[in-house]
């Protein structure tokens, strides 16, 4: 069963097997749901105008912002200021961003290859974060993590969450110098240097279509030096902004996306959204990385080496 989908012929059972599989990886390892999503629209499904592909592959990935920002502000897991100091420089970024790739990568034959360089970057980081250094590193913020989170439980539990506000975030100090605490350990950064990251990290993904996360994590884990627990909500309503900001951008450029055909797919990453939260605990993470760097590497080979005459 095939329909005219997008201007191509799409079957819609692959199009939700597709959306599944995105939703899970995005969920289960936090990073390459906007890549997958190009990928599956550009190679899998043969779609043949750049300036479609990229609000629609941002469109998929605002399931996870739009489900989990509630919750994590409930859960005092967002950086309120730092959100929305990346958000504003999201902004002016998604604007320059789109603008840019709208009107100078409009063909595949250009943007494949700038999609690819990025899918490779992707895979080389997700490799690194499966090698013991990365790992060994990474022990004493998992502790942290594992202890908050172990509060949060106990809190709802005893249905005592207005507690929360005592080891969740707290701002001591608000304005271009930020400090806040966070279980108990204290935090300090520049908001300008927030909204430059903002700003940078917006026209990327912008220009590329996907979310941004992929480069708004290791910043905020390596070089701000925060806790895993309170970054992945910081970045979900930083994303929410630039990426809504960039999709009304390519809209208003006359980009054309096709509602049947993101519906569907949609549907398929809600799916596997909830999929991944209820297994993923049950697979291992490390092999799940491992197995999703070795597919962005071979995808990434197959965008860029076009370039040099070799096709794989």
């Amino acid at each position: 069963m095939h329909f005219a989908l997008a201007g191509v012929d799409a079957n819609p059972i692959g199009l939700l097997l597709w959306g599944i599989f995105v939703g899970y990886v995005f969920t289960s390892v936090g990073a390459a749901g906007g890549i997958l999503a190009g990928v599956g629209h550009m190679s899998i499904f043969g779609l043949k105008k750049a300036n479609m592909v990229k609000p629609m592959n941002q469109i998929l990935t605002l399931v996870s912002p739009i489900v989990g920002t509630p919750l994590y502000l409930r859960e005092k897991r967002i950086v309120v200021p730092t959100a929305v100091a990346l958000g504003l420089g999201g902004i002016v970024g998604a604007m320059i961003g789109s603008t840019l790739s709208s009107s100078f990568l409009t063909e595949m034959k250009n943007f494949q290859p700038y999609f690819g360089f990025f899918t490779l970057a992707i895979s080389l980081r997700l490799f690194y974060e499966c090698t013991a250094k990365f790992i060994d590193g990474q022990k004493g913020v998992k502790a942290a993590n594992n202890l908050f989170a172990a509060k949060v439980k106990e809190l709802k539990a005893s249905g005592k969450m207005n507690e929360i506000k005592e080891i969740g975030v707290n701002f001591s100090k608000i304005g271009i110098q930020n400090t806040f605490t966070f279980a108990g350990q204290e935090f300090k950064y520049s908001a300008i240097t927030v909204f430059i990251t903002g700003l940078i990290v917006a026209i990327i993904s912008a220009s590329l279509g996907v979310g941004g996360g992929f480069l708004l994590v290791p910043f905020m884990t390596s070089v701000m030096g925060f806790p895993m627990y309170i970054v992945a909500g910081t970045s979900v309503l930083s994303i929410l902004v630039s990426s809504s900001t960039s999709i009304l951008n390519y809209i208003s450029m006359g980009s054309h996306v096709d509602v049947k055909f993101l519906a569907i797919e949609l549907i398929g990453v809600a799916i596997g959204t909830v999929v991944a939260a209820r297994v993923s605990k049950y697979v291992n993470a490390r092999y799940m990385k491992i197995f999703l760097s070795i597919i962005l590497f071979y995808i990434g080979l197959k965008y860029m080496l076009p370039l040099v005459g070799i096709h794989i």
